[in-house]
């Protein structure tokens, strides 16, 4: 164990009996280890390339950081399937636990980082979630300001989950900034977002999963529907799911240059989204690439922009490339490049221009409007040739 200064010190697992084989339990020795950084300035530093295997749970609390030197951290054939807080999901392999805040103007970071670490679960349970970020019970929060939050202000950069249901599943998380985060053999969700999240920035970062890659909801305090806000993604690529970012409630995120490259179902697709941007991204789906829907009346979407994208699908699984329907308001479409018919229905408006057509000529109606949707023919709306290329009815 060495001490590089005053404030802080680095604890090694071995010094606590942890043997990294890839095949002995290091969990208790993981946790004495986690435990012993007293003060909250512990660094845990893990034995570069080695693979620790636990059965548990592991707890990361408030102030402790983890420095995983590419080392990983595997789930046992046997594991122990114990619930580690009241709304913490059984089955999860990091939670990060974080805190309550003190007081309503209680700002204080965490102080956390936690980078180069792998997380591997085991094929032979259905329901892992990789890393669960959150406080133990979300009906606890008993603060009334906007300020409820257990991860605040932290980094997680240069980590991988493979071989779980959910990968990263964020519940309370402000303020932090995720690296380079990969997926891969994801059963189910790549990124998860369900609960406060206020302002957090992801870069690089690559998400899979065999239903969604992005996944964004709300959830409810003090009996208040909360949506996720404010969360920018920067670069980086959502893939090899049947949906690649959906949004059953949202506000005010944006995806920029990012990649969404699907084979099947919908590459975009929310009820409820509020001002989300996507800006100079490629998007593209065998099926339907942009399907913007309202589940309920007032679930409805608003302020959705495409800029400057790429729109694709193959025309053939189904035959919009973007679907508007029920109700929908301020849905955008500027600067893009489109492969395919827009579809706008029953009382559906926004705009599409300065866009072009991205496949071939064709005499069939390019954009269609159903019932009493409007889309405003701005000028250089859609143009082929020089030829204004917009129509009312279907075909």
């Amino acid at each position: 164990m060495s001490t590089p200064n005053s404030m802080q010190y680095y604890l090694l697992p071995e010094d606590f009996g942890a043997k990294g084989d890839g095949f002995s339990d290091d969990t208790e020795a993981l946790k004495h280890c986690i435990a012993s950084a007293s003060g909250g300035m512990g660094i845990v530093n893990l034995k570069p390339h080695v693979t620790y295997v636990i059965t548990q749970t592991l707890v990361i609390p408030n102030y402790i950081s983890v420095i995983g030197n590419n080392a990983s951290i595997k789930v046992s054939s046997v594991w122990n399937k114990v619930t580690v807080g009241a709304s913490v999901p059984i089955n999860t392999i990091i939670w990060v636990k974080g805190r309550e805040p003190f007081a309503g103007t209680d700002l204080s970071m965490s102080t956390r980082f936690i980078e180069d670490l792998k997380i591997s679960g085991n094929p032979n349970y259905s329901n892992l979630i990789g890393m669960y970020m959150g406080t133990a019970d979300q009906s606890e929060i008993t603060q009334s300001t906007s300020v409820n939050y257990s991860v605040y202000k932290c980094a997680f950069k240069n980590i991988s989950i493979s071989y779980v249901s959910t990968g990263l599943f964020l519940a309370e998380v402000w303020g932090s900034y995720f690296e380079n985060i990969h997926t891969s053999y994801i059963w189910d969700c790549g990124l998860k977002i369900q609960g406060q999240i206020v302002n957090n920035t992801f870069v690089g970062c690559q998400f899979s999963g065999l239903y969604n890659g992005v996944y964004v909801n709300g959830a409810t305090y003090q009996g208040f529907i909360r949506r996720p806000e404010g969360c920018t993604f920067l670069g980086g690529f959502i893939g090899s799911a049947k949906i690649g970012v959906n949004v059953v409630r949202g506000l005010a995120f944006k995806f920029s240059h990012v990649i969404i490259d699907l084979n099947t179902l919908y590459a975009v697709t929310g009820a409820d989204m509020s001002d989300f941007v996507f800006d100079g991204c490629w998007i593209y789906c065998t099926a339907r690439a942009i399907d913007i829907q309202a589940i309920y009346s007032i679930q409805n979407n608003t302020y959705v922009a495409f800029n400057n994208c790429h729109v694709i699908s193959d025309g053939y699984t189904d035959p919009y490339v973007t679907y508007v329907h029920v109700r929908q308001n301020g849905i955008v479409f500027n600067g893009c490049k489109i492969n395919g018919v827009m579809y706008w229905d029953d009382a559906s408006s926004g705009v599409v221009t300065n866009c072009i057509w991205g496949d071939k000529t064709t005499t069939k109606p390019r954009i269609i409007k159903y019932g009493t949707g409007y889309v405003r023919q701005s000028l250089n709306m859609f143009k082929q040739d020089g030829r204004l290329v917009v129509t009312l009815g279907t075909w």
